[in-house]
């Protein structure tokens, strides 16, 4: 499956003001902005951006982006 990259740059620009974002968190700001998606689609999409590198989860529930160095 291929993530439209307008939604990774949506994703990526939720942590501008923070450096972690609790998985309710990030599920809600998705949900604002894509209101007709799924719970199940935004979980596999974030797992797929976690697969991707995008997204790091440093302990259960807890989401930040992947930087690398």
């Amino acid at each position: 499956m291929i993530l439209n990259n307008i939604f990774k740059l949506k994703v990526q620009s939720y942590f501008v003001d923070q450096n972690i974002l609790k998985k309710n968190q990030l599920v809600e700001l998705i949900k604002k902005d894509y209101p007709k998606m799924k719970y199940s689609t935004i979980m596999t999409y974030i797992s797929l951006l976690k697969t991707q590198g995008v997204l790091d989860n440093p302990s259960r529930g807890m989401y930040t982006l992947k930087y690398k160095d």
